[in-house]
């Protein structure tokens, strides 16, 4: 004879087994949204960190090398921020898509504007410069972005 449990036997249990559930469901990962905030923001975090690196540079047998590391790291975070940018809601998308953009485009001026042509001394100042348009292009651009 089979012996059935009573429904107010059963109801509290199920109960208890599905909040389990859920509660394991919730904390089982970030949103897309939250995730992809989370590489932006690395990534934004990162750029800074790299023109701080380019900015406290002296001219050393290592600075080429440093400095081209640094400026290819800047160029893997802005791809980064690229990628991530299809994943955030309407509203920052919007925002991150901008400060890419300008920021791209004034990385891209100053490029322009440096001459290979320069003495030695003339390059280190076109340098500096250059890097201080950079730390600039930064604040107005990716810097402005909330990671809040």
């Amino acid at each position: 004879m089979l012996h059935r449990a009573s429904p107010t036997v059963l109801r509290p249990a199920a109960v208890i087994a599905l909040l389990t559930v859920l509660a394991a469901l919730a904390g089982c990962g970030e949103s897309a949204q939250a995730k992809a905030k989370i590489q932006v923001c690395n990534a934004r975090n990162d750029v800074a960190k790299r023109i701080t690196t380019l900015q406290n540079l002296t001219l050393t047998a290592s600075a080429g090398a440093t400095a081209k590391a640094s400026f290819e790291a800047i160029g893997r975070d802005v791809t980064q921020i690229k990628a991530e940018q299809g994943h955030l809601d309407a509203t920052r998308r919007q925002q991150v898509e901008a400060a890419t953009h300008n920021f791209v485009s004034q990385v891209n001026a100053i490029a322009t504007s440096l001459s290979s042509s320069a003495s030695l001394a003339n390059a280190e100042a076109q340098f500096r410069a250059a890097l201080a348009q950079l730390a600039s292009a930064y604040s107005q651009t990716l810097g402005s972005i909330n990671c809040l």
